[in-house]
């Protein structure tokens, strides 16, 4: 995910350089604590389900819920050429591609708590580039690139192999004898020991 935000922040730089505005929405917020982790990144990203026949009739009901998102502009639609509206365009490009992989992918255990993290990594930087114009074109630019990120989650975690991992974000660091969650993974990266690999990854990948 690192990859596509360079790409991201180059094209704010671009767009820039071409129609002038601001380089990017706001300023990388704080990453949220453990009370506000699920009004920050939704009770899809978040919640523990439950295994077995009644996880299948949860996975329907949230297809159901998730809004049908509309990667490429319809042929007569007005596109604005804008810093907002280029960003979501090859950021929703690139999770629609990234939804094609996860469909022909079976994930492991492992694998699928690395698409969490990486969701949640993903979520909590979208703010920084892309916002919802209310009354324009991008009206749901941002609601669209979460919503996509949910689809992939939800696809992710049936093509996972192992149920229980889905049904529960939190397991065994045997090596730091501890216990983890993908949230507690991001959160450590952010603030790292390691405090300048951080610091430079974040320099790459943002505006901070």
């Amino acid at each position: 995910c690192f990859k596509v935000l360079e790409i991201v922040k180059s094209a704010c730089e671009d767009c820039i350089s071409i129609v002038g505005g601001d380089l990017f929405v706001a300023p990388v917020a704080p990453f949220p604590d453990d009370q506000e982790y699920a009004d920050v990144f939704g009770t899809r990203m978040t919640q523990h389900s439950s295994g077995g026949a009644s996880r299948g009739l949860q996975l329907d009901v949230e297809r159901m819920f998730i809004e049908k998102t509309q990667v490429y502009p319809h042929s007569l639609d007005q596109v604005e050429f804008t810093r907002n509206s280029v960003v979501s365009g090859i950021l929703l490009v690139a999770l629609s591609s990234f939804l094609e992989c996860v469909r022909s992918s079976v994930f492991s255990s492992l694998g699928y708590r690395q698409m969490k993290v990486d969701a949640i990594f993903l979520r909590y930087l979208f703010p920084h580039f892309v916002k919802d114009e209310f009354g324009t074109a991008e009206a749901n630019a941002r609601s669209c690139l979460f919503n996509a990120l949910d689809d992939i989650m939800l696809k992710a975690g049936q093509r996972c192999v192992d149920p229980e991992v889905v049904a529960d974000d939190d397991y065994y660091d045997a090596e730091k004898d501890e216990i983890v969650t993908p949230y507690l993974l991001v959160r450590q990266f952010l603030l790292s020991s390691d405090e300048e690999e951080a610091v430079s990854v974040m320099k790459r990948i943002s505006f901070s």
